[in-house]
């Protein structure tokens, strides 16, 4: 198991446009998709680099 700590995660212009318009339009499906597909790679990324 990998050493759990305090990250920051990285999010390109294109994440922040599909995270706002998941917002506006409170699309709950959208938001699992982007949690599944995006956001485990960021983290896992951003543990394995330091």
């Amino acid at each position: 198991m990998m050493n759990l700590k305090d990250i920051v995660v990285r999010l390109d212009v294109s994440d922040v446009r599909r995270i706002l318009a998941i917002d506006m339009d409170e699309n709950r499906e959208d938001a699992l998709i982007f949690k599944r597909n995006n956001l485990p790679k960021k983290v896992r990324k951003a543990l394995e680099s330091h």
